[in-house]
């Protein structure tokens, strides 16, 4: 034979629990995540909300100029938006 010594392994240590030494996470309220999560969700909302504010101003005003009811465009005087 030669001479080749055979080595044995070497016994693996696994690591279970590995305690890191850094400083704690901020904690955040319910404020701070709301404030995070509004971004374009809440950008694409405050859009959503003003154009259906100005959709429901719109219908409103060109109701109030056309007559609502035939009976309306009769000429009866009873109309809700006129007074």
């Amino acid at each position: 034979m030669s001479n080749q010594t055979v080595q044995q392994p070497q016994a693996i240590t696994p690591t279970i629990v590995q305690i890191v030494r850094d400083e704690p996470a901020k904690e955040l309220s319910m404020i701070d995540v709301s404030v995070a999560a509004f971004g374009l969700i809440g950008v694409i909302m405050a859009t959503a909300l003003v154009a259906g504010v100005l959709a429901g101003a719109a219908y409103i005003w060109y109701r109030s100029r056309r007559p609502i009811t035939l009976i309306e465009a009769r000429g009866n005087q009873h109309n809700l938006f006129r007074g």
